[in-house]
């Protein structure tokens, strides 16, 4: 992956992609490491790093203070004259294998000048020097990528807007409908952890069920690891499956978060490729959101051949809004650490 493109291929974590700030001007002044203080986040930057996400979707803001307390997690800060530029963050996952790169943003005012280059060099040699046993990196991109890199699997955003709507009358009235057409709707059940387990962990449900036969959660994407497992499980997460036997769709429902534009942001990952599970368990996952007055966006990201069909039923048969749509694809990409990203 060229230094040019690092900031192409990483999307923010939940909100839009971060476009192409990375691409190097040669109208502007390039950074270099002198110019440039690195050092490890602390709480005390917090406000700081919240003001490069003030325009922006994205949960960043609500999980840093998590971060900072997160096991094998690191996230690295520029700065410039003592204020904060640039940060990116990773976690180190999949039995110590593997370093997640969760996200990698630079002040609007700063990018084309090389501070995303620089910030992820100083992170990957930390990484480096801290956990040389990590052989891979892993992150998720909306961009298209060069040729070269591995790409696992793919899914596919569908944003919806629910504005000031009823959802547990809407959900009831939406059921209702589909038994009288026949649809066979079927109450999918919550699972508990020796469920997830049970399931995240069964050969066929990775190798039928997962996107490349990995868990993505937010925009982070995991091994199906019993120790990927106790991290998510810690995690504020409603799990959801059709069934546990022969699981045809499994979800991962993030507890509801206020970015930054004061908008309340649920985040679904759907697994599976059977369209009537998927239908049944998205709806049991908006029945498990809490009472809310204010305006929510959904972004639910399922299998892309049930892309068009998903959309088909939130829209016309649901009646909900199509929300502003942030990105298309989340494409999950994995590579050796130790190529020369740099």
């Amino acid at each position: 992956m060229r230094a040019s493109a690092i900031h192409s291929y990483l999307r923010s974590p939940g909100g839009r992609p971060m476009g192409r700030p990375g691409v190097r001007s040669y109208t502007t002044r390039q950074y270099s490491e002198s110019d440039l203080d690195f050092c490890l986040a602390t709480g005390k930057d917090f406000k700081q790093v919240q003001s490069l996400y003030n325009d922006e979707t994205d949960y960043m803001p609500s999980v840093y203070h998590s971060w900072l307390r997160e096991r094998n997690r690191m996230v690295m800060l520029a700065k410039r004259m003592g204020q904060v530029i640039g940060v990116c963050s990773s976690h180190i996952v999949d039995d110590g294998q593997a370093s997640l790169i969760e996200v990698l943003k630079v002040a609007a005012s700063e990018r084309g000048k090389g501070a995303a280059r620089l910030t992820y060099r100083q992170l990957i040699g930390l990484v480096r020097a801290r956990y040389p046993e990590v052989k891979k990196q892993s992150f998720i991109t909306d961009h298209k990528l060069d040729r070269g890199l591995c790409v696992l699997g793919k899914q596919s955003l569908i944003s919806l807007r629910f504005s000031s709507i009823n959802v547990p009358t809407l959900i009831s009235e939406v059921i209702s409908n589909m038994k009288k057409r026949g649809d066979g709707y079927y109450e999918p059940i919550p699972l508990q952890p020796d469920d997830v387990r049970s399931i995240f962990l069964n050969r066929t449900a990775i190798d039928t069920v997962l996107p490349g036969g990995r868990i993505i959660q937010r925009g982070s994407v995991f091994k199906p690891l019993e120790s990927n497992l106790d991290i998510l499980l810690k995690r504020d997460i409603v799990w959801r499956a059709d069934r546990k036997d022969n699981t045809r769709a499994v979800s991962l429902g993030t507890a509801p978060y206020r970015d930054p534009m004061g908008d309340c942001i649920f985040r679904i990952n759907m697994f599976g490729e059977d369209l009537s599970a998927v239908k049944n368990v998205f709806l049991s996952q908006l029945q498990s959101l809490p009472p809310l007055q204010d305006n929510v966006i959904c972004l639910l990201s399922v299998n892309p051949s049930l892309s068009p069909q998903m959309w088909e039923f939130c829209i016309n048969e649901m009646g909900l809004e199509k929300g502003k749509q942030y990105w298309n694809d989340e494409i999950i990409v994995e590579e050796d650490i130790l190529q020369n990203f740099y």
